[in-house]
């Protein structure tokens, strides 16, 4: 396993030898498990047999990536996947994991999160599907979810309404697209003056939610934009979702947006590519690609997770 920070992040690479244990414990469960008819715990018990055939070496990674992120509030995390042939692409979020190959990566996407906490989903969004489906839907090409293409998905960070938002999440590549660009942006890199900093920082902002959630009620809760020690901050942003209440919030709002654009950092994401990202320290974007609509389209799973077990307890169930 080779790892390295680059100005895109830390990028670590798995060699086929060290990602093989991984994939002979999938085909263990998957002899005796269809990924399609189990319920969310069982789905997560199933990849604990993934988990403990992690490498070390990528143990120590993802464990100083959450511990303390020397490299940046991302991690990407190469070579996961064998040459597989995952068939065709479903045409929206909430399709069951149908097929082999599709399962197998649902159970390394699980496996590696889960060295960052347990993974849940709203019941609100896409059905509750513990792994989700990220590809592009006919029909959906320029709203701002992740089932969109020809338009730009702009700056946001999962969630920004719920207190319950993701710790993290993790984009698994089953196939990309060169037009694609996954782009980051991290708290900790904006530059801004005290003044701005400090509007930034009071809750003179209503985040409302995003369309993709399925709601009786949505009304925008108020929040700050700014959060957290001054050495690691914390941003909950949306370009679309996120109003600012007065004049000064206003000019605040479009300054950290200038400085987004001016410190992103992106990724391709290729097959076997595993992209990690810090909910809570980062916002991301993706640039526009063209949608086929044929089954050989960009196609991502993912999954989120929450990092802390109080909370996750407290919560009751794994889909909230």
């Amino acid at each position: 396993m080779t790892t390295l920070p680059t100005a895109a992040g830390h990028v670590v690479s798995l060699r086929p030898a060290e990602s093989a244990p991984m994939w002979r414990a999938g085909d263990e469960v998957l002899r005796a498990t269809d990924l399609a008819r189990s319920d969310p715990d069982e789905l997560t018990a199933a990849a604990t047999a993934v988990a403990a055939a992690i490498p070390s070496a990528l143990v120590r990674a993802v464990h100083s990536y959450r511990s303390r992120a020397e490299h940046g509030d991302v991690l990407l995390i190469r070579g996961t996947l064998p040459e597989t042939d995952f068939g065709a692409n479903p045409s929206a979020s909430a399709a069951p994991l149908a097929g082999h190959g599709v399962q197998h990566a649902a159970l390394q996407l699980l496996g590696i999160m889960m060295l960052l906490g347990e993974p849940f989903n709203f019941r609100t969004l896409y059905e509750g599907k513990l792994v989700q489906h990220v590809v592009p839907a006919p029909n959906m090409e320029f709203t701002q979810t992740s089932e969109s293409s020809s338009g730009m998905l702009d700056w946001h960070v999962e969630d920004g309404f719920s207190p319950d938002r993701c710790d993290y999440f993790g984009l698994l590549c089953l196939r990309g697209s060169e037009a694609a660009v996954t782009r980051y942006a991290a708290a900790r890199d904006v530059v801004l003056d005290e003044r701005t900093r400090r509007i930034l920082g009071e809750p003179r902002f209503e985040m409302a939610p995003d369309s993709a959630h399925v709601l009786d009620d949505d009304s925008p809760c108020r929040t700050p934009v700014l959060s957290g020690a001054p050495h690691a901050p914390e941003i909950c942003y949306d370009d679309h979702y996120l109003t600012p209440l007065d004049g000064e919030a206003a000019e605040a709002l479009r300054e950290l947006r200038t400085q987004l654009d001016a410190v992103h950092q992106g990724h391709v994401l290729r097959t076997g590519d595993l992209l990690v990202v810090d909910n809570r320290r980062v916002v991301h974007s993706r640039t526009p690609f063209t949608a086929r609509h044929d089954g050989t389209d960009r196609w991502l799973l993912r999954t989120m997770v929450c990092a802390s077990l109080p909370r996750f307890r407290a919560r009751g169930r794994r889909i909230i």
